[in-house]
């Protein structure tokens, strides 16, 4: 059982009241340079809806950037205008079969993984069919992974099944999924781990409301998901519900409100009624008839917001993202902490580049005052927030600090340079934790990470290398990593 059958009727009857809507594919998260060049376009006010909800629709996009007049537009926002065309034209070919495929291998693969995608193995192998029409889509993958991290060696990743009805996108899903504005992390929901099985409700066209009592909240978007975690955990089978609103009130500020919950699995309350309290928020032990038996599930929740205002023309950012691991008084509390700033610009009439330095902070409270051994953790499902062992939130797993700043620098030819660098403190709690995902000792981090893809006739290759340092606090030793990857995919 997925999802309790009258709560899917429910959901699926409201989708119908809506007029018919483009299908067309979704972009899944992953494409840094896709991302860099949609958040131009949106920060140009050429896009009109919210952007950091991962995956996007194609439709909306599409419909904005079609009448938009490059030779009114800065340079690096007409060379991002023509990339997103061109990249569109490919992925929203109606009623044809399209292929994909894709190769990598990787020497030590990287543990925290930021928006970009890198090989998850040391071999991989993939292949992919695609075909959409106005009211269905199916995009079909499977890859051979050889993988330290996981035992899975044949996979369906980056799949989809769906069906448009109104203005809403029903799908069967193992998409790549990221909420948020953060570029090296999501509090949340990132993919960092692998994306879990789901049915997902999205919607489609981001039009603001027509009421005069919402028109307010401008553009907006909306996703749930319900989703299937792995046997091999302390609560075997558990699920997984996430929801997410998102909107842009005026064209520089977005809003999203995010929420997310394990719960069910082996030897659980799983029935209509403990989703019911899972919802409204009457799971906390010792509310009204809720014990350690019945308790309805593990929720996380908060705010998070990106603001460009362009201050004196200058295309500078902020952002942030504070996520509560609790509850109190009916809203969040002990939150973990996101912030950060990030910038773009164009060099020499050829490149357009965008920077981003941003803080995260996994400990509960982490504004305040340090609650160690409660972010991503809890009693009931003591897995904690993993799926298939890695967090689904921020790659950093609990009770971190880290500093993280990245660099993307593209030119006409799609030809990338990209960098991050990270800084900071894992699992700052002291004492032994074998259930953390990273380090089960405290550790400080110093690492950089500079890769290069360029397109040719036959694909897109993509090289990368990586430098870590990590000083181990309990045993006083410094071990250094280095990795290495290099991966082909078919093009565009």
């Amino acid at each position: 059982m997925l999802f309790p059958a009258q709560i899917r009727l429910a959901l699926l009857l409201a989708c119908f009241s809506f007029a018919n809507a483009l299908a067309g594919p979704y972009i899944p998260a992953g494409d840094l340079l896709l991302r860099h060049d949609i958040q131009l376009l949106a920060d140009a006010g050429v896009i009109k809806g919210p952007t950091t909800t991962w995956p996007l629709a194609w439709g909306p996009i599409l419909e904005d950037i079609r009448d938009a007049d490059a030779l009114n537009l800065k340079p690096a926002v007409s060379d991002a205008l023509l990339r997103v065309r061109n990249r569109a034209s490919w992925e929203t070919r109606s009623k044809e079969l399209t292929y994909a495929a894709k190769a990598g291998v990787a020497d030590n693969a990287t543990r925290i993984r930021s928006f970009q995608n890198t090989p998850r193995g040391k071999i991989e192998l993939g292949a992919g069919i695609s075909w959409i029409d106005d009211w269905f889509s199916v995009e079909l993958n499977v890859q051979g992974v050889d993988s330290d991290q996981d035992d899975d060696e044949l996979r369906a990743d980056d799949s989809l099944i769906g069906v448009v009805v109104g203005n809403w996108s029903v799908a069967a899903s193992t998409q790549q999924r990221w909420w948020g504005p953060g570029w090296d992390g999501s509090l949340i929901l990132s993919n960092n781990t692998r994306p879990i099985p789901s049915l997902t409700i999205d919607r489609i066209f981001t039009d603001a409301f027509e009421t005069r009592w919402l028109s307010w909240l401008g553009p907006w978007d909306f996703s749930v998901m319900f989703g299937q975690l792995e046997r091999e955990r302390a609560v075997p089978n558990a699920q997984f519900f996430g929801m997410r609103f998102n909107f842009r009130p005026i064209p520089s500020l977005e809003v999203g409100l995010s929420r997310s919950a394990q719960w069910c699995g082996e030897n659980r309350p799983c029935d209509a009624g403990t989703f019911v309290d899972l919802f409204l928020g009457r799971d906390n032990i010792g509310d009204a008839g809720v014990g350690a038996d019945n308790e309805p599930g593990n929720q996380m929740a908060g705010v998070d917001f990106r603001w460009s205002p362009s201050f004196f023309g200058m295309p500078v950012s902020a952002y942030g993202q504070f996520i509560g691991e609790d509850e109190a008084g009916g809203f969040p509390s002990r939150y973990l902490v996101q912030v950060g700033l990030e910038g773009s610009g164009y060099l020499r009439d050829k490149w357009s580049y965008r920077w981003f330095a941003e803080l995260a902070g996994t400990s509960c409270d982490f504004i305040h005052d340090d609650l160690f051994n409660c972010g991503y953790r809890q009693s009931i499902y003591r897995s904690g927030y993993t799926f298939r062992g890695r967090i689904i939130g921020h790659g950093a797993d609990n009770d971190a600090r880290l500093v993280s700043v990245g660099w993307i620098m593209v030119d006409e030819q799609d030809s990338q340079w990209r960098a991050l660098m990270r800084f900071g403190d894992l699992n700052r709690a002291g004492a032994v934790d074998a259930t953390h995902t990273l380090t089960a000792t405290p550790q400080e981090l110093a690492g950089i990470d500079i890769s290069h893809s360029r397109v040719f006739s036959f694909g897109v290759i993509d090289l990368g290398v990586g430098f870590e340092q990590l000083d181990d606090q309990a045993t006083g030793t410094t071990l250094s990593d280095q990795r290495l990857y290099l991966q082909w995919r078919s093009s565009y």
